[in-house]
């Protein structure tokens, strides 16, 4: 493949040689300034030096193996993905290539071996390593001479950790003035809130009483499911313990569940200590934002250390004097719910928990906006941490909360690549999953998964959009598909991506940038000149229109519509054969 023209700017070129020197070390740099192009040069550089033969590069999920690994390629580096997802002949593959890009559980299973060949590694989203992580084990495991951590940033609490794994920490303020214009002016990190067994338990029965119900009983089930992943049981027991209640007669039989000493009020305050612990040194005053006035009480308790400040409405303390005593310099901790969001100027907190997760663009920029604001005279990096619940309405209402806000014009501090993480934790996980194996249309995927079928297409929609999945037309509709699955869906719908060569078509394509273009003719000639357009910039869209001869020269137009993004040359050629093959999807 081509190598991508990519000019590196002067501080990432003084970051990958200070790395180069201390052989060990991690570089601290602000999202969106280009650390995978840092790693890119260190790579380069160690292999034509022939300082090291074999690289590895962990990250964190396969969503980011994968994109790391488009990245690298693009650069002009032989590069292998290795992830669970992978046939096993890509996999034995990526054990003989000279760089790897794994995930920290696979090489800890069968293909440790691996670990021992390796010269130099390349850690992304550093901050990983430590305690029990799958990150640390790895380091623990390995003996390369050089070593290179990548992070936006790295919370005090664990710098002792990640020097003694990787190595020296230095960072490049986001206030310097070569740095600042392409960052934004927060820092997003997202920490997990699983579910233990009981409390899965519990959320699964609720889901499947949605499923299954319809209209306004659908609709309350629904809204349990948000309180109970978002907010936690205690919210979910407010509602069931009301006198009347509608849900307490419809989850009356599940009692002993719903009240197991299994199941924890709040699950998510473990993952809220953890970030008050991770971000200690950092902040002067942090905001914790949740959705009831029940569970703000709850931690106002639990909290009670940090001396917090309760804003929760007029009815219960006058919010003159709780802003008041938010302002004082002995006050760190302020827990607030919808009250907060508006009419409250706070400079000087530059950490913001968001405990409730909502998918509201205008409550989620409110929120924000608590924070973003500097204080006068004072420059200094903020912080937003997100608290998910994986696998549930939680995290779905997180993603779309962060993009729609993105959308409205807010510069976001979460890294791409955690948004992607944040799927694989997301209800979405299960439809790409699915299609990650096998490619399928979206009634089977529907009936695969027993879900609506509309609820599916959103979905799919959404992976689409967001340039997680693809599909193609054929004979019985559209079949979606991953970069994983391609293999099988070349070989399995082949009749659909056959080009004819004798076909006249014309294509437009819409790169990311920049306006439209429209090519005529046949496969090979549009292809020579659609991958111009892929060297320079992704496509966003794809429409064609081919003319087919029916019969007794009857000619049928036949107009196609690939609605996600193209970004390389192998979904490129899979659009052009599928749009080729028109003859086979209408006849």
């Amino acid at each position: 493949m081509k190598k991508r023209r990519l000019r590196p700017r002067d501080y990432q070129i003084e970051a990958y040689r200070w790395a180069l020197e201390k052989k060990r070390a991690v570089v601290c740099m602000p999202t969106g300034t280009g650390k995978t192009l840092v790693a890119a040069l260190w790579i380069e550089e160690l292999l034509s030096s022939r300082k090291a033969k074999k690289i590895l590069v962990l990250e964190p999920t396969r969503f980011m193996v994968e994109q790391t690994s488009r990245f690298l390629t693009m650069y002009g580096l032989e590069v292998r993905p290795l992830h669970g997802s992978l046939p096993e002949s890509l996999k034995r593959k990526a054990l003989d290539a000279r760089i790897i890009v794994a995930t920290p559980e696979i090489l800890l299973g069968e293909y440790g071996r691996v670990l021992d060949c390796i010269d130099a590694v390349v850690v992304d989203e550093s901050h990983h390593t430590t305690g029990q992580d799958a990150y640390l084990k790895v380091m623990e495991k390995i003996h390369a001479s050089y070593r290179l951590g990548l992070s936006a940033f790295i919370p005090r609490s664990r710098h002792g950790l990640i020097r003694k794994y990787i190595g020296e920490i230095r960072c490049w303020s986001w206030s310097d003035p070569r740095i600042r214009r392409y960052v934004p002016d927060w820092y997003g990190e997202v920490y997990e809130a699983p579910f233990n067994d009981e409390e899965r338990k519990l959320y699964n029965l609720l889901e499947s009483l949605w499923e299954k119900s319809h209209g306004s009983l659908r609709v309350l089930i629904g809204n349990a499911l948000r309180w109970y992943s978002r907010d936690g049981a205690l919210a979910l027991w407010e509602t069931y313990r009301k006198p009347g209640s509608r849900l307490r007669r419809i989850l009356r039989e599940y009692e002993p569940l719903l009240t197991s000493h299994h199941i924890r009020p709040l699950h998510k305050l473990d993952a809220l200590k953890r970030v008050l612990s991770d971000y200690e040194g950092e902040y002067t005053k942090a905001i914790i934002f949740v959705e009831r006035v029940a569970i703000a009480l709850y931690l106002y308790r639990v909290l009670h250390n940090y001396r917090p400040v309760l804003i929760i409405g007029r009815r219960r303390i006058e919010p003159r004097k709780a802003i008041e005593q938010a302002r004082r310099p002995e006050t760190r901790i302020i827990i607030a719910t919808s009250a907060g969001e508006e009419g409250i100027d706070l400079p000087e907190a530059d950490l913001l928990v968001i405990w409730s997760n909502i998918a509201s663009p205008l409550r989620f920029i409110q929120r924000l906006g608590r924070i973003l604001r500097p204080k006068k005279g004072v420059k200094k990096t903020k912080y937003a941490v997100f608290i998910a619940t994986p696998d549930t309405v939680d995290t779905d209402s997180l993603i779309d909360g962060l993009l729609l806000a993105e959308k409205a014009g807010v510069k976001l501090g979460v890294e791409p690549e955690t948004m992607r993480y944040l799927l694989n934790l997301s209800r979405r996980r299960r439809i790409l999953d699915l299609i990650s194996e096998n490619p399928l249309p979206a009634d089977i995927i529907a009936r695969a998964l027993e879900a609506p079928l509309e609820r599916i297409q959103r979905s799919l929609a959404w992976l689409l959009r967001h340039g997680l999945a693809a599909y193609i037309y054929t004979g019985i509709g559209r079949i979606y598909f991953t970069s994983d699955s391609v293999e099988k869906l070349l070989r399995e719908y082949r009749e659909y991506l056959n080009p004819d060569p004798s076909l006249y078509a014309s294509i437009t394509f819409y790169p990311e940038t920049g306006k439209p273009v429209t090519y005529r003719g046949t496969y090979m000639q549009v292809r020579r000149r659609a991958v111009k357009i892929i060297c320079r910039h992704s496509i966003s869209r794809v429409r064609a229109s081919i003319q087919l001869i029916i019969r007794r020269g009857f000619v049928r137009l036949v107009n196609l519509t690939y609605s996600f993004p193209v970004a390389d040359e192998v979904l490129l050629d899979i659009v052009l054969r599928n749009i080729y093959s028109a003859g086979r999807i209408v006849v």
